[in-house]
């Protein structure tokens, strides 16, 4: 009795499910690194934001935004940095009235 070998169609079904496989997969990481881009964004989005937001001036106690011009005319021995604003107002600066914080 002879044994016949697979069909070429056998194997054919064998090598589409393999690439079908591999498609699935590529696409699987493609979009989980996507995903994590995104997330990575959104938390340095999140770090930045909760980051020095506010320059207080010793000489004068008044404080500023991070970004105002005002702010970068302090000498470095007179900063001092305040993460909420509410901290500024409670050791009694005043806000600046250029930027506004």
């Amino acid at each position: 009795m002879k044994t016949s070998s697979p069909r070429w169609w056998y194997w054919l079904a064998w090598l589409l499910a393999f690439a079908i496989l591999a498609v699935t997969v590529r696409m699987a990481l493609e979009h989980a690194l996507s995903a994590h881009d995104r997330l990575e964004a959104d938390v340095q989005a999140v770090i930045e934001r909760h980051q020095l937001t506010y320059i207080g001036d010793l000489s004068n106690q008044v404080f500023h935004r991070k970004d105002c011009p005002l702010a970068a005319s302090i000498p470095k021995r007179f900063q001092v940095m305040f993460y909420l604003r509410r901290a500024a107002l409670e050791m009694r600066f005043t806000p600046c009235h250029h930027c506004r914080p």
